[in-house]
């Protein structure tokens, strides 16, 4: 059997809890007490996520992101992780898409961990691919900034 690596205390990796927590979102509705364990695993307790919305930067809180994590399971979202790069000694580039009949969502953003958890994420760009009733695809996108310019204002806007 291969041993699975483990981070400098022993228990599974800060990559290994995130793809865990990925793939609780397997398309089948749940309700969040059920998973609730897996984000207080990954995400730290001071946890904050910084977007970029038209030019405006908007601050969500964990108990916000907890919040719409939930209505994600209750909706069945499925998730794929697109890539995983640790790009820095506390940064990681992360992009998964998340998808239901309503929702069809691609995400990248870099994360800053501590304590072996996840304690601050900037998103760097987020598509969203609008669905009509039927749950087809339509051809309206909405996308955040998503340029060369604003990953490295956030790569580098990042706190240690």
């Amino acid at each position: 059997m291969k041993e699975q690596p483990t981070n400098h205390t022993g228990g599974p990796s800060l990559e290994q809890r995130f793809r865990q927590y990925l793939s609780a979102f397997d398309s089948k509705k749940k309700d969040f007490s059920k998973v609730e364990h897996l984000f207080d695993a990954l995400f730290h307790k001071d946890f904050f996520e910084t977007t970029n919305n038209s030019q405006q930067q908007q601050t969500v809180s964990r108990e916000q992101t907890k919040t719409m994590h939930a209505m994600y399971f209750a909706m069945g979202t499925r998730a794929t992780l697109i890539h995983y790069r640790r790009i820095g000694l506390h940064t990681i580039d992360i992009s998964y898409h998340l998808f239901n009949d309503q929702v069809d969502v691609l995400v990248r953003h870099l994360s800053s961990r501590m304590q072996n958890s996840i304690v601050r994420t900037q998103q760097v760009s987020c598509r969203k691919v609008a669905l009509d009733d039927d749950g087809k695809q339509s051809f309206t996108i909405d996308e955040t900034e998503c340029s060369a310019f604003s990953y490295m204002k956030a790569r580098f806007s990042v706190e240690y």
